[in-house]
């Protein structure tokens, strides 16, 4: 077996390709990745824009040439074809002009019918991620959130696209309904009262982590599922790090005590991402506020479940029409 760490940092080695729709088209790729190293509308802790290359740096503990998932028992490599379209170049201290460049990016990467996976950057990642979904979802859009913190503050000092605010932006979105977005992990002494208010009001669906301890990951999980797709057309699904319990990724912005397990998040992501998951995000991995290198590991392989899981998906919607054939 060749050194895994060998060579140019793509993720998963996956081949380097502009975000451009016939170069995308011409390598045949369904899935690309694109970073979003950007994390000026951080309040508290920087560092979340190295995110995306040591995310990309970390997948090569898991880059073995089968891509093979023992977990799911699916070869990933045989039911998507993944490529790596690098960074979008932000502009700093300008989330809108960074966005409107990440926006532009998502829509090749959609004309080219790729499923994309963002690699932030802070969690201000998922406001033009999720913008970019609702533009290329005919119908409604359901919204899943693992994190710590609710999201859901309408602006912070006036600024409203901020790394505490996607799930207010989401819920801006023409074709999202309260009822669709569901967060989950929530807890901690880090969210304000008017976001929970502001989550009541929208009817957006909070399971906590008491919720997690009362009903466990399975029943949550599920749950969650069936909310955000019922009667939408295609989900995002964003993984904030920090979901999970300091212990685990201590390397972003707002770690906290008490969180998920990892045991817990897998099996979330296992029941959530099989679900009709139409892009994904992974974000507030900063790297240098854990210098084990550890949560940029376990980001990727958040971003790895990610994949097979689409995979194992795609497997058996490939079967169900070769069996009703």
């Amino acid at each position: 077996m060749a050194i895994l760490h060998a060579g140019i940092a793509t993720f998963l080695r996956a081949p380097h390709v502009p975000p451009e729709r016939a170069a995308l088209e011409e390598a045949g790729a369904t899935a690309a990745v694109l970073g979003l190293p950007f994390d000026s509308t951080t309040v508290t802790r920087p560092g979340a824009s190295h995110g995306p290359r040591a995310i990309r740096d970390a997948s090569s503990h898991f880059a073995f040439g089968e891509n093979y998932h023992y977990d799911y028992e699916v070869t990933y490599s045989e039911h998507i074809s993944l490529v790596d379209c690098g960074d979008v170049d932000p502009v700093a201290g300008n989330a809108a002009r960074t966005f409107e460049r990440t926006a532009a990016a998502l829509d090749e990467i959609y004309a080219a019918g790729c499923f994309p996976i963002l690699l932030g950057g802070d969690h201000a990642t998922t406001i033009p991620g999720a913008a970019a979904l609702a533009r290329h979802t005919s119908g409604r859009m359901g919204f899943v959130m693992f994190d710590t913190h609710l999201d859901t503050a309408p602006e912070i000092d006036g600024e409203q696209l901020g790394h505490c605010s996607p799930v207010a932006r989401t819920l801006e979105l023409p074709n999202v309904d309260g009822a669709n977005v569901v967060i989950i992990g929530a807890h901690g002494a880090a969210n304000p009262r008017l976001e929970q208010e502001a989550a009541a009001e929208h009817g957006v669906t909070v399971f906590t982590i008491r919720d997690l301890e009362r009903l466990g990951i399975d029943e949550v999980a599920n749950r969650a599922l069936e909310i955000a797709t019922a009667g939408t057309e295609s989900t995002y699904l964003s993984v904030d790090i920090d979901v999970l319990d300091g212990a685990f990724a201590w390397g972003t912005c707002g770690p906290e005590i008490g969180g998920m397990t990892g045991r817990e998040l897998v099996r979330g992501l296992e029941i959530v991402a099989q679900g009709p998951i139409g892009a994904a995000d992974c974000v507030e991995v900063a790297p240098f506020l854990d210098h084990s290198g550890n949560t940029a590991r376990v980001g990727a392989r958040v971003v790895v479940d990610i994949l097979a899981l689409r995979a194992l998906r795609l497997q058996r919607v490939a079967q169900l029409a070769e069996a009703s054939a």
